[in-house]
């Protein structure tokens, strides 16, 4: 990022909070890029990792099944690394990574949709393996990807120039339902710390 990008984007995280609202915000870092997107999701993925290795206590299948699973901590790890390696496009190892992430959420989804009686543990547990899922698939966005069936010009454009926000604005949703303690302020915090 050149010296100009990052003093805007300093300028922009220094902003006075509340200026604008969070989804309105979340959006606005799009100017700078898929990585700083990527680094955004990261940020607030990090602290899901423990909601997921918690799990549900009194739930023995979905701690054999899903907490146990260290998968979500090594997807994480592998997204730093890549992050670290410049983001090289097209890294397979993180694609494969995504991929399984992307079926263990989804078991663990269709695990709490089948599960008898509802349970916040178990969805907050869901919740907080989606923040990470979205780090990841943010990381895999493409614009190729993106606007493959959108035939209409002006919204193959913006949705161009908007890269993974809504992925990122997913993870953001998902983590304030994972870590309900987790405000407005709390997300913003997250995301300057990383990408100051």
């Amino acid at each position: 990022m050149a010296t100009g990008e990052r003093d805007g984007l300093q300028t922009y995280l220094d902003e006075v909070p509340g200026a604008r609202s969070l989804p309105d915000w979340i959006g606005g870092l799009s100017r700078w890029g898929q990585l700083v997107l990527v680094r955004a999701a990261l940020a607030i993925a990090g602290p899901c990792v423990e909601r997921w290795r918690r799990g549900v206590p009194g739930d023995e299948g979905w701690q054999r099944h899903f907490a146990s699973s260290t998968l979500p901590e090594e997807a994480l790890v592998a997204l730093r690394a890549w992050l670290e390696r410049g983001a090289p496009p097209g890294d397979t190892g993180l694609a494969s990574c995504t991929a399984a992430l992307r079926d263990l959420i989804g078991n663990a989804e269709f695990y709490d949709d089948e599960a008898v009686g509802g349970c916040a543990g178990r969805e907050q547990a869901v919740a907080s393996g989606r923040v990470i899922l979205m780090a990841l698939e943010a990381s895999q966005w493409t614009a190729e990807r993106a606007t493959e069936d959108i035939p209409d010009e002006a919204e193959r454009k913006a949705i161009v120039r908007s890269g993974p926000v809504p992925e990122l604005w997913e993870a953001v949703q998902a983590c304030r339902h994972a870590l309900p303690e987790c405000s407005e302020a709390t997300v913003r915090e997250l995301i300057r710390g990383a990408l100051r």
